[in-house]
């Protein structure tokens, strides 16, 4: 939602077009010194746009652009094609390697011998190493369009991505799964370059609420259309296939939060006795969330948000900084920001003995990496719905914050609150080991929270370990992008609505990567075009009908206006207005009299201590038609029974034609 400069507008254009898809760091063949055997270290790079890219002036990277390695002239990237960068010192590897792997002359093969090193500093091929390697790609104006990290490599295997930049199942490749293959040299190596095999050439949708549909299709270049079968789904999907190689997956009922987990889904492709699974993990998310992420902290310990000095962004404009931290290293350090969302409306709900879980997901679904269970104290039994729930892994004295509850109230006015958790608070945590929670609490230092720019995604279950919310980060919505210089937001207002899949645009409001300013237990802000906005939490408000509810001892779903708990007939909001207990099945209201005479007088019961109900009155002569009008005259004075209300004596004009038939009614507004 935030505006965007032409420049950025086009780096974006090329991000989503431009897809490094395979990685293979570590081939299972010898680097050769001398140019003799096959030297089997590579990386693929696909076009996934509609139109072809000249890579004139691109490079490329395997850590931070420092000794970069520049395409070679004239080199240009058609729709849909995949080519290859092949480590081959003295340019004599691109034959054999094309024939180790099956591959015929349409597959475009670049050899690093042919890559120039005029530039200073640059270099043919930038080494792939070990774990926390990655590789990067830099248009001509050094902006990144891609970019892909990994881990420790197995030997000859391949890291594999999706056209979207997820990483396939189980990230890397196996022989018969996601298209891969084994090379024809010993020891082979595994994996699936370029599209002359069989393959997939549709995305996994990988997440649903509510209802599910995925049609995928699959490929086999000069052979028939692949058979596709369900090699493993969950009972709640079901798949129709035709002969074109085109399936789809559906739900055959409605999805509930019981189905909120993760289902591993394999769909078998074979064409002309070959055949490869396509899999991936379908993860259900629930449909009305009572808690929602709102923001987390990406900037890296050794950065300022949105990068750049003490006193200057990169961009050389105004520092940005946060709302409670300003301006500082770390922006504050490992911190993530969540929304009480209840049922959408004032009202508490009970914590004790939820979960946060903080993982990632490297193609196998949400990978739980730390797991801060909240304690049984009573302080988490009644959290106000519209609190913002801070939790950070440094206190007050390592430049954080120290735990408390209800640090702002505003639940009378705006109807946000906050409360700040510090995780190694064990009166509000439970804590049990390294092994179980996955960080450490030592001399009240916390160690091995892993919220950071590496794909960090959230998930809270309930205490009856229900998935609330999530999975929901970076690699969910938006896929990639997020950097160590910048936060990770929800560019809207918070609602039961919000779901981990929505994607800040210029028309819609989502979660979206910013840097111009964080909002550590404030509202979120960000620009709408060119119009700044704040999150509005005005449903939370504890209004006097909220506190009337409460009263009663209503909550949840029973606390709302429409909601009838005592099944009388009358919506607690009616109950509220005329007079009435909820809990209750009581007398009829409005009552009161009717005198007929020159006009029609009515006197009921109606509130009079909370201005923001506007009543209103309604006639019909059959009961189904119903017409708006304004009492001639209307006085109220006080109710001899009933404090707050008053007795108030509408008038209006009598219809006098014969056998007339007059009905009135009463209604007000949801205050």
């Amino acid at each position: 939602m935030r505006p965007i400069l032409l420049l950025a507008l086009l780096s974006l254009s090329a991000r989503a077009d431009l897809v490094i898809t395979e990685v293979m760091s570590s081939s299972a063949h010898t680097k050769p010194a001398t140019g003799t055997g096959l030297n089997g270290d590579w990386w693929e790079l696909t076009n996934t746009g509609t139109s072809a890219v000249s890579l004139d002036g691109y490079y490329w990277n395997d850590n931070d652009g420092v000794t970069p390695s520049y395409f070679p002239s004239g080199i240009s990237i058609a729709p849909n094609q995949s080519i290859i960068i092949l480590e081959d010192p003295l340019g004599t590897q691109v034959g054999s390697w094309k024939i180790a792997w099956g591959l015929s002359a349409s597959t475009t093969v670049l050899s690093s011998f042919l890559f120039p090193v005029t530039i200073a500093g640059s270099q043919k091929f930038s080494g792939l190493g070990g774990p926390g390697d990655s590789v990067i790609l830099f248009n001509p104006i050094g902006t990144v369009v891609a970019e892909v990290k990994f881990g420790a490599a197995v030997a000859g295997r391949s890291f594999v991505y999706h056209e979207d930049s997820t990483p396939i199942y189980n990230q890397t490749s196996t022989s018969g799964r996601n298209g891969a293959y084994s090379s024809t040299v010993s020891p082979a190596d595994v994996g699936s370059p370029g599209k002359e095999k069989i393959h997939f050439t549709t995305l996994p949708l990988r997440y649903a609420a509510g209802s599910y549909s995925y049609t995928l299709n699959a490929v086999r270049p000069g052979f028939t259309p692949p058979t596709l079968t369900a090699t493993s789904i969950p009972s709640f999907l079901s798949l129709s296939t035709s002969s074109t190689g085109t399936a789809t997956i559906t739900n055959n009922r409605p999805l509930t939060i019981a189905d909120a987990a993760n289902h591993y889904i394999a769909i078998t492709a074979t064409s002309a006795g070959v055949s490869t699974i396509h899999e991936f993990v379908l993860s259900i998310l629930n449909t009305s969330p009572s808690i929602i992420l709102n923001e987390y902290n990406a900037v890296g310990a050794a950065n300022y948000l949105n990068g750049g000095t003490a006193t200057v962004d990169d961009d050389g404009g105004a520092a940005s900084q946060d709302t409670y931290f300003g301006r500082a290293l770390g922006n504050g350090g490992n911190w993530a920001e969540f929304v009480i969302t209840g049922n959408g409306s004032a009202s508490t709900i009970d914590l004790r003995g939820w979960k946060i879980e903080i993982g990632q997901n490297l193609g196998n679904g949400f990978q739980v990496l730390d797991t801060i269970t909240l304690s049984q104290n009573v302080n988490w039994q009644t959290v106000p719905t519209g609190t913002i729930l801070t939790i950070i892994a440094k206190d007050s004295s390592a430049g954080g914050r120290n735990t408390q509850f209800g640090i702002r109230n505003n639940r009378s006015t705006t109807g946000d609150t906050w409360t700040n958790l510090y995780i190694g608070d064990t009166t509000y945590t439970t804590y049990t080991s390294l092994a179980t929670n996955g960080y450490s609490i030592a001399a009240g230092t916390v160690t091995g929270i892993d919220i950071n720019n590496d794909g960090t995604q959230f998930r809270i279950r309930n205490s009856s370990n229900q998935n609330v919310y999530g999975p929901v980060g970076e690699g969910v919505a938006p896929l990639d992008g997020l950097s160590s210089r910048e936060v990770f937001e929800l560019e809207g207002h918070p609602t039961t609505s919000v779901t981990p899949l929505m994607r800040s645009s210029s028309t819609e409001q989502g979660y979206d990567d910013g840097a111009s300013e964080s909002t550590f237990g404030s509202p979120n802000n960000w620009l709408d075009g060119t119009t700044p906005r704040t999150q509005n939490f005005l449903p939370f408000r504890l209004t006097a009908f909220i506190t009337w509810t409460a009263s009663f001892s209503l909550t949840g779903n029973n606390a709302l206006a429409s909601a009838d708990p005592d099944a009388d007939g009358r919506s607690n909001l009616q109950e509220y207005a005329f007079g009435g207990d909820p809990t209750v099945k009581d007398a009829n209201f409005p009552n009161g009299s009717l005198n007929v005479g020159t006009n029609l007088s009515w006197t009921h019961a109606r509130r009079n201590n909370d201005a923001s109900l506007i009543f209103t009155y309604q006639v019909s002569t059959d009961l189904n038609q119903w017409t708006t009008i304004s009492p001639s005259s209307q006085a109220t004075v006080a109710h001899p029974t009933k404090a707050n209300f008053g007795n108030t004596t509408v008038q209006f004009p009598k219809n006098t034609a014969t056998n007339a038939k007059q009905f009135f009614r009463a209604s007000t507004n949801e205050p």
